[in-house]
Parts: C-alpha cells; sequence; structure tokens
C-alpha cells in the first residue's frame, strides 16, 4: 500500500513537471515623465518681491499642475553682511557629533528659532539640506535616528570620515566675500581647507557653466564620476518636490529654488512605477533645464520629496513657513518672530542665511 502510495506521488510529480509552467509576471517598463512645462526662465506669471536688503524672491503659483514655485536671488554685493551657513542636528544635541541625531521633532522653524536664540545675527531664510540615513531599530525614536551618508564641514572643521557619496557642495571665505564650490569625492583631509561649511551627497546639475551628464531611466546604476551628475535610481526620475542650489560665476549671487508639488513624494514614486501621469512637481532633468535656461554658473540638487521644507522672514518679522509634506498638506503658514507653532517633520543639516551685525 505504502509503495502504491509512493509510486502515485511521483508519477503525479512528473506529469506536473512537464505541464506548461506559468509565465512569470512582465516587469514594467519606467518611462520618462514628460518635462515640466515651467522650467524654463522667466516665468510668465511670477510675482517678484523684495524680501530683506540682498534678497529678491520671485513667485509662481500658476502653474498648469498645481507645483507652486519659489526662486530666492541672494546679492552679496548689496548686502555684504549676508553670509550662507550650514546647522548639523548632531552638533549640539545631547551627544554632539556621535553620527546620530534625534532629528524629527525639530522641523525647519525649530531650527531657526534654535539659531535665532544662539547667534547675534538673525536668520533670514533657511531650507532643509543635503541626504542622510536613517537608522531605526527597538530602542531609536520612532523615525529612527538621523545618521551622515558623509563628511560635513562646520566653521572650517570636517567631521564624521564616512561614505563616499557624489559631490560635496559648500562656500569658502575668500577676501571676505563667499566662494561656492562643489567638488567630486574630495579627501577628507582636504575639506577644511576646501570649505568653511560643506556637506557630502550633492548633485552637481551645472559645473563651471556646463550641464553635467544625467543617467537615463533606463541604465544600470553605477558609481558616480567627475562628468556626471551622480544618479540616484528612481528618484531622479519622479516628479516630485525638489530643492536646488545655484551661483553666479563671479559669486555675486546665490540662488535658491524651491519645487513645492501639490501631492506627496508616495503619489509621485507610484505614479512613476505605474506609469501613469504625474500630478506636479519637477524631476531631476527639469531642475538642469531650468538652470541652463537661467544662466547659472554652478547648481546643485539637494535633498527634496516629502522633507522639503523652507523658513523666510516676512515684512514684519515673522516667517512664512512650507511645512514639510511629511506633516502637513498645507502650502504655506506664517508664524510669529518666535515661531512659536512650528511644525515638526525636520532633517539631519539645515542651509540657510543670516546676516551678521
Amino acid at each position: 500500500m505504502k509503495a502504491w502510495c509512493l509510486t502515485v506521488v511521483a508519477l503525479t510529480a512528473a506529469l506536473t513537471s512537464c505541464g506548461p509552467k506559468s509565465a512569470p509576471k512582465p516587469v514594467a517598463k519606467l518611462i520618462e515623465p514628460s518635462p515640466s512645462p515651467d522650467a524654463v526662465w522667466p516665468w510668465k506669471d511670477s510675482q517678484k518681491a523684495a524680501l530683506h536688503k540682498g534678497i529678491t524672491r520671485w513667485r509662481n503659483e500658476k502653474t498648469a499642475d498645481g507645483t507652486v514655485l519659489d526662486l530666492y536671488q541672494f546679492d552679496f554685493k548689496t548686502n555684504p553682511k549676508l553670509r550662507f551657513e550650514i546647522y548639523d542636528q548632531d552638533e549640539d544635541d545631547a551627544k554632539p557629533f556621535d553620527n546620530e541625531a534625534d532629528y524629527f521633532p525639530n522641523g525647519v522653524g525649530q531650527v531657526v528659532r534654535h539659531l535665532n536664540e544662539r547667534q547675534s545675527g538673525k536668520v533670514l531664510v533657511a531650507w532643509n539640506g543635503l541626504f542622510f540615513a536613517y537608522d531605526r531599530g527597538p530602542k531609536t525614536p520612532s523615525r529612527g535616528f538621523a545618521k551622515h551618508i558623509g563628511p560635513v564641514v562646520l566653521r572650517s572643521k570636517a567631521y564624521h570620515n564616512v561614505g563616499k557619496y557624489r559631490w560635496t557642495f559648500g562656500v569658502k571665505s575668500v577676501d571676505g566675500k563667499p566662494s561656492f564650490r562643489v567638488r567630486h569625492e574630495p579627501p577628507f583631509k582636504s575639506l577644511p581647507g576646501l570649505f568653511d561649511f560643506a556637506s557630502t551627497g550633492a548633485q552637481c546639475l551645472i559645473l563651471n557653466g556646463a550641464p553635467l551628464r544625467l543617467t537615463a531611466i533606463d541604465e544600470k546604476p553605477r558609481p558616480s564620476t567627475p562628468a556626471e551628475v551622480g544618479s540616484i535610481a528612481l528618484v531622479d526620475h519622479m516628479r516630485t518636490s525638489r530643492t536646488s542650489m545655484a551661483w553666479s560665476k563671479a559669486d555675486r549671487y546665490f540662488y535658491l529654488l524651491v519645487v513645492d508639488e501639490p501631492d506627496s513624494e508616495t503619489a509621485s514614486k507610484l505614479a512613476l512605477k505605474r506609469g501613469e501621469s504625474p500630478t506636479g512637481g519637477w524631476t531631476l532633468a527639469d531642475l538642469q533645464r531650468f538652470w541652463i535656461a537661467f544662466g547659472a554658473w554652478g547648481a546643485v540638487n539637494s535633498d527634496g520629496g516629502s522633507v522639503t521644507q523652507l523658513a523666510s522672514i516676512d515684512p514684519e518679522g515673522g516667517y512664512e513657513v512650507l511645512p514639510p509634506r511629511i506633516v502637513s498638506s498645507e502650502r504655506r503658514i506664517h508664524l510669529d518672530k518666535d515661531l512659536k507653532d512650528a511644525p515638526e517633520g525636520g532633517t539631519l543639516l539645515t542651509f540657510y542665511i543670516t546676516e551678521s551685525r
């Protein structure tokens, strides 16, 4: 009886193995989204405003897909007191410079308030910094600890000799004037001589007035090179919120571009994977097209998507805040000078422009 059962089982298995096999599900081919029609300059329907001495903003709220665009110009000749600096949440937390920061409770509003309290100059504009990593575990905060993916330079001192990611972007004061720079994977020991403030992980869009090579959507990921922007798979090709910076040839002007999409980063990622029409935002190629049209001498892409956030001084001395989409669907909120009730949802690094006294 037992032998007969085994024979039946063996025969069934043989017949099954000889039958037709189910075909594997085809992998959907990713298709590059159509270019944003608003990735041009000048913007047809923008509003221009002088926010502070040396600071001008152009805002375009009349885009076809609901994306809101902000372009800031910082003129270091008109206002020599302007300074570009970087704040690292790891620099003055419970354990400074241990490459571990409970970053999420401190959105851009809390960071600006902290900076205004600790220094003499007032922060005029602040925005999310470069890419960072997460460390989540049973003993970490709910959002995990933030970690650096590469070195950071603060006040001419380099920290965190880890990682090797794309481009390092920052500034060096030369004869009292800012010199904005990008370097491809510079040695850690060289950083203090190259920069006063800098961080690693940027994507270089424009170098010495010329665009660098973008990676196509169907190309396999490969190591970053000095001739390329520095690819981030999938993310480069999503139409999503973006934060990008640029500067003029003689470093008189520094520019901040914030692209605020109407939906979320998750929705943008799903739209790309499913081949659906995007509902707003820009791709990395859109950013590069914009800076080419603008005539930038240098330009980089920073972190974006759901962590995109911005705080900007208003004429009454308070702040207009773009909260990170990860905690709020509000496009803009207005807070007093003390930034009371500023939303959380921070990033590890914050770039900002301050005015020295």
